[in-house]
């Protein structure tokens, strides 16, 4: 657990200088964008050196791969959070979809970050890697829950994962950018929303048999 920031004067005496860093970093995001960071800026936000910054990130791309990194952790966090209440491979699979919108429409530039181009390759960053490797390893087993429950045709999984996580992900970036507003004016709760991204999905990928 992250210790709290005391100020004295117009410094900080910090418990925790990365997390803070990654703190600030966020919300110059959210206020300027990702262009805007600059790490002899955010070494006067948080009141440390110049130099202070670079003893926990080399430089402005790894700081930005901690960012993606802890994004990922967290939507991860409350994809697995999720699967606690449920009782079937079908609730399984609404509840993480449910949980990765509800996430992501919170989390607004969070989310945008861990996946726009300013994110450096995930293979130049073994802790990135395997963080995205956990996400992708959960979406794969919830395709192959649901094939065994005939929920969902049977074939190859990665591709399905694939055509599940880009439907989900597709839909979730609509909402995020507001862009459902033409259709119902945002009236639809995102739980029930994520429920009809995934039933109309599911319908899309039973069997013909």
């Amino acid at each position: 657990m992250a210790r709290s920031l005391k100020k004295s004067g117009k410094s900080y005496q910090h418990g925790n200088l990365r997390e803070a860093i990654l703190k600030v970093s966020l919300q110059v995001i959210e206020k300027k964008g990702v262009q805007a960071l600059s790490m002899r800026d955010l070494a006067k936000m948080t009141g440390v050196t110049h130099q202070a910054p670079y003893r926990h990130f080399k430089d402005k791309k790894d700081l930005l791969a901690a960012l993606a990194q802890e994004g990922f952790e967290q939507l991860y966090a409350c994809l697995e959070e999720s699967q606690k209440t449920a009782l079937t491979p079908m609730e399984r699979l609404q509840n993480s979809a449910t949980s990765y919108m509800t996430w992501s429409y919170a989390h607004p530039d969070h989310f945008r970050l861990i996946f726009s181009q300013h994110i450096p390759e995930y293979e130049t960053s073994g802790s990135l890697q395997k963080v995205t490797d956990q996400l992708l390893g959960l979406i794969l087993k919830l395709v192959e829950e649901n094939q065994k429950a005939g929920n969902i045709r049977q074939g190859d999984t990665r591709p399905i994962a694939r055509h599940l996580w880009a439907t989900i992900h597709g839909a979730t970036s609509l909402l995020v950018d507001r862009q459902f507003k033409p259709l119902n004016n945002l009236t639809t709760p995102v739980p029930q929303l994520a429920k009809d991204v995934v039933s109309n999905l599911i319908n899309g990928l039973k069997s013909n048999v």
